[in-house]
């Protein structure tokens, strides 16, 4: 039996505080519960979480979530934590142990969501595990990635169709902001839907977010000129495309009295956090960041967002942009435009995809960076510095970065981006063996009963969070000796200590092949230029305007009938010219008047104004015919 609307209302209400849904929210849910296929597509900032976590708590069992990003993972598992929910999540980086242990919570604990990355589903550990766990809904969060027609294809999310087999009769929803006619299908033939299965989709359109293209040679001050427009106590976003620039453009707001600060995954966690939380609480109004940024975090008020330089597809852009105006209010979305900036991106597009001989000098170096033999390494993690990869191998830094997302592409490795994983620890032992070792070795029982006093219980259950800087000011110790005794428990076997880790990560996504065997498809990698060719094209194309801005984004989400938003800068400068072109009211009333007295033809009418005035003379006689105060005569005067 469907639970009612009241029903599910509640359990909105109860865990988010909201007293309704979004448009297409309810419905979205209604199908999953009633066990149908469903794919929900909904624009950035339209709720999509919220259409697999109601039916999820409105049901007995555990939902499924596949996702591609670790921090989106993490940040989706720490809200449902801070709501009372139990949730877990399996990604790389964490260790076998820790993995197995978030497994066996699953399969035996009340867990009620495991977020898992792609390349995790099909492990022996995970596929001897999902079959004892009381699945009742699998999410496919970021569906887009499983598509090769996408703008962020991800071979590992292919194998979502296997761990279906494993998982009959459980109903599967699929969710992503971004998708043409083409991704769509793909999605649904991909994850083998039901013939029953239903599509929801919202209008890709924001009616109350102002799109606009300005072309400069100042990027740096025409920003500033925008972020002042919009209101300097606004909070607002500027993405970059590099470090570096995320650094200057910060610097620059800085220099010229604006709240601002950078955002990229060079900068220490702690940093990270700190620049995120302030600005989240409005401390810092204007966050300058890589793309990376913004993915999970909903912050409604933000009312700007400006790109220094276009992504590379329109897909990436949509939702970026869409970060601004997420409370329906009036919000902007700025696209900076250099003179050589679409040679510019036709140049990286080309150059995304390296000859065929780097992208397998890059895999063996690779290989010799990680030590990782031949047949070896499938998926085990390890720390990773693009730079001083390149460096070690004498690679350019580029060569190097296109050709491993080449190799991501094709599904042979992975790279994550530095992701601040705290300290955690896990006790393995039961009361009575603890309690032992606490008496026979004195000098580690204040620390025993310190993690025991900050984390109580769970310790036994499974890893949980640990701070050594807290520990350390509680024993009256340096935080490199509560390391060190920290170390000696888990070679001890009395506790699992897994430590705090923030550097950026790779990893084998399948045995290491020999790279002269590297089996590279040039044909898959052909198509994937001529598809990414395509998608420049389309970003230059809007760009370059000649018409409404959301009509191009629309038309390329397969919206073909959408009228112009009337907000855009296209839409605004096309009002604005009108507005100057519309007749004074006097010149109106002298055309009446002239024709009134003597009926005319047009050519007669022109006579008696200024060559300059002829085009509003003629737009006015439109008009007044249209509105039936002026008429034809059979003669052609007008009167």
């Amino acid at each position: 039996m469907l639970p009612e609307t009241d029903d599910i209302l509640h359990v909105l209400r109860q865990t988010w505080g909201h007293t309704r849904f979004r448009p297409l929210q309810e419905d979205i849910i209604r199908s999953v519960l009633a066990g149908q296929d469903t794919l929900a597509l909904l624009p950035t900032g339209g709720g999509k979480s919220i259409c697999f976590q109601v039916p999820a708590l409105a049901r007995p069992g555990l939902c499924l979530v596949v996702s591609p990003l670790i921090a989106l993972m993490k940040d989706q598992v720490e809200n449902l934590r801070k709501r009372g929910i139990k949730a877990e999540a399996v990604y790389a980086g964490m260790s076998h142990q820790e993995i197995d242990q978030t497994l066996d919570n699953c399969v035996y604990g009340p867990v009620k969501f495991l977020y898992v990355s792609p390349e995790r589903l099909l492990t022996d550990m995970f596929r001897a595990r999902v079959g004892k766990m009381k699945v009742s809904l699998l999410a496919i969060d970021e569906a887009h990635c499983l598509s090769q027609w996408g703008y962020d294809f991800r071979p590992p999310y292919l194998r979502i169709q296997e761990l279906r087999e494993l998982l009959p009769g459980v109903p599967c929803i699929a969710l992503t902001a971004t998708a043409t006619e083409k991704v769509r299908q793909d999605i649904i033939e991909k994850l083998r839907f039901g013939a029953s299965h239903r599509v929801f989709q919202q209008s890709f359109a924001r009616p109350n977010l102002s799109y606009s293209v300005l072309s400069t040679e100042d990027k740096l001050k025409r920003m500033l000129e925008v972020v002042r427009g919009v209101g300097a106590d606004k909070t607002s976003i500027v993405y970059a495309r590099t470090r570096r620039q995320t650094e200057e453009a910060a610097n620059y707001l800085r220099q010229q009295n604006v709240a601002a600060a950078p955002y990229h995954a060079g900068l220490p966690s702690e940093q990270r956090t700190r620049t995120q939380q302030d600005w989240m609480q409005n401390k810092t109004r204007c966050i300058v960041a890589t793309n990376a940024f913004g993915m999970g975090i909903d912050k409604p008020d933000v009312r700007l967002v400006v790109h220094l330089d276009a992504p590379d597809n329109l897909e990436a852009y949509y939702q970026e942009a869409g970060r601004a105006g997420r409370d329906e209010k009036y919000a902007f979305a700025v696209l900076l435009q250099g003179p050589n900036d679409a040679d510019e991106l036709r140049r990286r597009t080309q150059q995304a995809y390296p000859p065929l001989d780097t992208v397998r000098r890059v895999y063996q170096a690779l290989a010799n960076f990680s030590r990782t033999a031949v047949g070896g390494g499938e998926l085990v993690a390890f720390d990773f510095d693009i730079q001083q990869f390149a460096e070690t191998y004498r690679i350019k830094a580029l060569d190097a970065h296109n050709s491993l997302r080449t190799l991501e592409r094709e599904g042979f490795v992975q790279l994550n981006e530095a992701v601040n994983n705290p300290a955690r620890v896990h006790i393995p032992i039961d009361h009575t063996d603890l309690y032992r070792f606490q008496v026979a070795n004195q000098q580690h029982d204040q620390l025993i009963k310190s993690l025991l006093r900050f984390n109580g219980g769970e310790l036994f259950a499974g890893f949980q969070r640990i701070s050594e800087n807290s520990l350390a000011q509680h024993l009256r110790l340096s935080v490199v000796d509560v390391r060190k005794m920290l170390v000696f428990l888990h070679r001890s076997g009395i506790i699992q200590y897994q430590p705090k880790h923030e550097s950026p990560q790779a990893l084998f996504t399948t045995p290491r092949f020999d790279a002269d065997k590297l089996p590279l498809d040039q044909k898959r990698l052909n198509q994937a230029r001529e598809l990414a060719r395509h998608k420049t094209e389309s970003v230059i194309r809007y760009a370059g305007g000649g018409r409404c801005r959301q009509q191009l984004l629309l038309e390329y989400f397969g919206e073909l009938d959408a009228p112009a938003c009337q907000v855009c800068d296209f839409c605004l400068a096309r009002k604005k010219a009108r507005q100057d072109a519309a007749p004074a009211p006097e010149l109106r009333e002298q055309l009446v008047a002239l024709v009134k007295a003597t009926p005319q033809t047009p050519r007669e009418i022109l006579t008696h104004f200024a060559p300059g005035q002829a085009t509003a003379v003629t737009q006015l006689l439109r008009e007044l015919v249209e509105l039936g105060e002026l008429a034809y005569a059979p003669d052609g005067r007008l009167g």
